[in-house]
């Protein structure tokens, strides 16, 4: 099981991060899916220091640094933030420079966890929706308000939100617009060349609530937008209108 003495004599803050997630269950599935996905983000991270994608760069970078946060590793978050910042101010020579102690400490975090861990997750046969969002906090908080009916597809992209499209029966999807390589924009623009919004419900998750987006958000057949931050409530409300969308299909 998990070893917390670890996490703490590594200066990970789990204290402050139970104060947020409130149970250990919680915060786990959240550690191990930051795990998870910190080879990806890096090669990512990667790609887009060498095609020079400084936007992108600086998104993954803020993603990373606002799940670090979360999870207790504050100082790693202090790093995520620096190259948040070089992102989104172009800083090509300070990125080539600290890229590698990056990849340091990313490698450190992976490492920890790693040891932390023990065991492997069962997988069941529930109706699959699927949640795409970038940041594993959001991905984790509407898994954990979102009814053990259902089995919960977990995309921190696009292209992720794409393949787990191809390859499984999905009942619904939330679907972030701002994620860094393929966004929400452009797997809708997928799904309406596959005449996917015909067959399965699709929710918008936003922190971008300007009239500008909401409306180009709506020129798609989309059935809700789901503005952040929002709580438990406006996630059962959005589960009840995609039972709605079925039973309007059925009739």
């Amino acid at each position: 099981m998990e070893k917390v003495e670890l996490l703490k004599n590594n200066n990970v803050d789990v204290e402050a991060s139970l104060e947020f997630w409130g149970d250990m269950s919680s915060y786990n599935d959240s550690l191990k899916d930051f795990k998870d996905s910190l080879e990806e983000k890096i090669n990512n991270l990667e790609y887009y220091k060498k095609a020079q994608d400084y936007n992108n760069y600086g998104i993954l970078a803020h993603s990373m640094k606002s799940e670090a946060k979360y999870l207790g590793f504050m100082k790693e978050a202090e790093v995520f933030l620096q190259h948040e910042m070089a992102g989104k101010e172009a800083n090509q020579e300070f990125i080539n420079d600290n890229f590698e102690s990056l990849k340091e400490v990313v490698l450190k975090i992976k490492n920890l966890l790693e040891e932390y861990f023990q065991g492997n997750e069962q997988v069941s046969g529930k109706k699959k929706i699927i949640v795409a969002d970038d940041s594993n906090i959001m991905l984790n908080f509407i898994t954990n308000n979102i009814d053990e009916d259902y089995d919960i597809i977990k995309a921190n992209n696009g292209k992720e939100a794409i393949q787990a499209l191809e390859n499984n029966e999905v009942y619904a999807i939330l679907l972030d617009l701002n994620m860094p390589g393929l966004n929400g924009f452009q797997v809708m623009d997928y799904m309406q060349e596959k005449d996917i919004f015909e067959k399965i419900p699709v929710v918008i998750i936003t922190g971008d609530d300007t009239e500008e987006i909401i409306k180009k958000a709506f020129t798609y057949p989309i059935l809700d937008v789901l503005n952040k931050p929002f709580k438990e409530e406006n996630i059962k409300r959005i589960m009840t209108s995609i039972k709605s969308f079925y039973d309007k299909n059925n009739n």
